[in-house]
């Protein structure tokens, strides 16, 4: 598709503050096969900020339906979790944040709880107990493990595990149209754009051929 595109949000016509909107998310595009990803230029459209994040918040909970259909979360799976990083981070993060609001019988318990991971973690003597809190506030408590799979990368290997040869004998993923295609009919039944070129339709080809 080559066209002349006005630099207008195709939302609401705003020439302030543009932004260029992946119709389909950058989380599933990142991982879609090359002959269907370098055609997203199509699905790459141009939001003000208002009417990006108005749609954003839609577009997070229609994400979040992913979830249930491709069975892995949306942080992805085969995180690898540190529970004593996290009990003496949610320690230190609570007294720095509000201890002047925390009885001084659980401020006691907290600082014993940073106190026994930072005797186990750092052998230095004489570290200021401020200093404590901020290096604990900042601790990773989790990681991601040697199995680990970003939920986009497994939602579209779900979705192009049925791949239908055309009568040119390339390559079609036909579950991924379909998702393509359920993401263009999201953003406009959400969007409703009305700067939109006609040339954009929610059925158009998905691959560059």
């Amino acid at each position: 598709m080559t066209e002349d595109r006005s630099n207008v949000c195709v939302a609401c016509g705003g020439d302030q503050y543009l932004t260029m909107h992946h119709v389909v998310p950058e989380m599933y595009r990142h991982w879609m096969p090359l002959v269907v990803k370098s055609k997203s230029s199509r699905d790459l459209l141009l939001l003000c900020k208002h009417c990006h994040d108005s749609y954003e918040q839609k577009a997070t909970a229609f994400k979040k339906q992913g979830v249930k259909r491709f069975n892995i979360p949306l942080e992805g799976r085969g995180w690898i979790s540190l529970p004593e990083h996290k009990r003496a981070k949610k320690a230190a993060s609570a007294l720095i944040r509000s201890s002047d609001k925390i009885p001084l019988d659980r401020q006691q318990v907290l600082k014993e709880t940073v106190m026994r991971f930072w005797n186990d973690y750092d052998e230095k003597e004489d570290v200021p107990f401020d200093q404590i809190l901020t290096v604990c506030s900042e601790f990773e408590d989790h990681f991601k493990g040697p199995d680990f799979v970003e939920h986009g990368q497994e939602a579209i290997r779900q979705l192009t595990a049925t791949c239908v040869m055309n009568k040119d004998g390339q390559p079609t993923w036909p579950d991924l149209e379909a998702f393509v295609k359920e993401w263009r009919q999201h953003f406009l039944d959400h969007v409703k754009p009305k700067h939109l070129s006609p040339l954009w339709t929610v059925d158009a080809t998905i691959y560059t051929r």
